[in-house]
């Protein structure tokens, strides 16, 4: 699907966090089959330089993803007015931004509200006015925006109304699809999901990985677990601390003064810290031992005895996009635990399981727990349980009378082993049978019935069906940094992929084009 230079209408776009192969290539067919034409890249460093991005696209602005991260690299005098109505009309998304910067908080009190309050502003007012200034409509995001730098620049692209193409990732490879709205999939799609579709053959992938689930958990572990288990086995926090101890000594001097990590320094602005490879090195050191005295603490509460009735709550690990922004005020999961507190009988307990991830030592968790969010927990009720995180999740789920999650894969899985799941974000499966997507207490009144009564009682046929549409509408590309090693799919053909499903999107959003 290669460019015919006939579009005349310049379409002027930014680009956010998107790996140079295989988008470089796909944005020059954009450009020439649609006139999409990019005028802000934000790349990473090694990846990337603004003399090989200029090659391609000669008056593209470039910034590095690790600027931007500080919130610095914009092009100067940028700041747009922003006032009282402009960000009350984002009030929402302002605390979903300042919770999303507790992974710049790596010893969690060094970036205060304040300081966080006056990044969102500085961010929105200079993406406003580069999208005024450069006459930008159109975003085009290979993820979902939750780096902070880039979320701002989503709330923006709200105010001025301006379409933002992101891309959610499956399970399934390399398989992903088109989202405009971190809220939920698009309407298209939801208009679409529930049609039958007798003559579609499901994609292998997904019909093996679909068997699998309805077999044991040690045919469905994602790969990811598998490979941070041999990781986590392979740790020894005394050699690391070693190891790190040596390369600091003989490095001494050169690393210094080296700027190495997007983290804040205690009272000052992203843009004014400045984390050396050694101050960085010392963090890590500090947060492992932090994630094993956390890890042993959570283990303290837990019990091996599984309650007769109970909805299971499966934990996220944070910080990360599938509860920030996906699941918007329900970030805060205490607050899922609460609700459900107060509308189950007495009879139903709440068992909650921890991600494992969280404790992962090569991972960010020490900036999304501490000790307290379990004793918050904890205090709720006496019908809140601990579980082991190496507790079969296969088991609990069908024990379970739902499974409770913000977006997780466990919520898919769930339902595919016959019980129900209730998200309170949105999840690439949110339109699945037997997924319940409930954001009040009046939602989980109204949806309790038909919760407890499809359990066990799920529609194989119409699960397939659902799998059956929804691949139609998936983008089969290494269009993203993890997706490299999930797949064998060369740069040309992704690239025509990429073109394909955007220019899709576009049309159904009802944009024309002439090509």
């Amino acid at each position: 699907m290669r460019g015919n230079n006939r579009m005349e209408r310049k379409i002027n776009t930014i680009i956010l966090c998107a790996i140079s192969n295989p988008w470089l290539e796909t944005l020059e067919i954009l450009r020439d089959n649609l006139g999409i034409n990019p005028v802000y890249y934000i790349g990473w460093r090694k990846d990337l330089t603004k003399k090989r991005l200029n090659e391609h696209f000669p008056d593209c602005y470039y910034q590095t993803i690790q600027d931007a991260w500080k919130g610095i690299g914009f092009p100067e005098n940028n700041y747009c007015k922003i006032d009282e109505e402009i960000l009350n009309s984002v009030a929402k998304e302002e605390i979903i931004f300042l919770k999303m910067l507790d992974r710049l908080d790596v010893d969690r009190y060094s970036f205060n509200l304040t300081y966080r309050s006056y990044f969102f502003h500085d961010l929105l007012s200079t993406w406003l006015n580069i999208i005024d200034e450069k006459k930008i409509e159109l975003i085009i995001s290979p993820s979902v925006p939750h780096r902070g730098f880039d979320y701002a620049l989503y709330v923006a692209s709200k105010i001025r109304k301006i379409e933002f193409i992101m891309f959610q990732m499956t399970p399934f490879n390399d398989s992903s699809f088109i989202l405009d709205n971190v809220t939920q999939t698009p309407d298209y799609i939801k208009r679409n999901i529930l049609k039958r579709d007798n003559n579609t053959v499901l994609c292998k992938d997904i019909e093996e990985k679909i068997e699998n689930i309805m077999q044991s958990y040690n045919k469905a572990i994602p790969d990811y677990m598998v490979n941070q288990k041999n990781k986590s086995e392979q740790y020894n926090f005394y050699f690391d601390l070693l190891k790190t101890a040596a390369y600091l000594l003989y490095n001494g001097p050169k690393i210094l003064e080296k700027s190495f990590s997007y983290h804040v320094q205690k009272n000052k602005m992203p843009s004014k810290s400045k984390i050396t490879v050694y101050q960085n090195a010392i963090n890590v050191i500090k947060g492992r031992k932090y994630k094993i005295n956390l890890e042993n603490f959570y283990l303290s509460l837990c019990d091996d005895t599984i309650p007769e009735r109970y909805v299971l709550v499966a934990l996220h690990y944070q910080p990360e996009e599938t509860s920030c922004p996906t699941g918007g005020r329900y970030a805060d999961q205490t607050l899922i635990v609460r609700l459900l507190h107060n509308f189950l009988k007495d009879d139903i307990d709440i068992v909650i399981k921890e991600h494992k991830t969280q404790f992962f030592p090569f991972g960010e968790g020490e900036v999304g727990r501490d000790k307290y969010f379990y004793e918050r927990l904890r205090s709720i009720s006496p019908r809140v349980k601990f579980v082991s995180f190496d507790e079969n999740p296969f088991n609990l789920i069908d024990g379970a009378l739902a499974t409770v999650t913000i977006s997780g894969t466990i919520g898919w899985e769930s339902v595919i082993r016959g019980t129900p799941a209730i998200i309170f974000g949105r999840a690439w499966y949110e339109d699945m049978p037997g997924v319940f997507k409930i954001k009040t207490y009046e939602e989980l009144v109204r949806a309790w019935p038909k919760i407890v009564n499809c359990k066990n009682k799920m529609n194989h046929d119409l699960i397939l069906n659902y799998h059956k549409i929804l691949q139609g509408y998936f983008i089969n590309a290494l269009h993203y940094k993890s997706y490299i090693s999930r797949s064998n799919r060369t740069f040309n053909e992704s690239s025509d992929n990429l073109y394909l499903g955007i220019r899709n999107h576009l049309v159904q959003k009802g944009w024309v084009f002439d090509d």
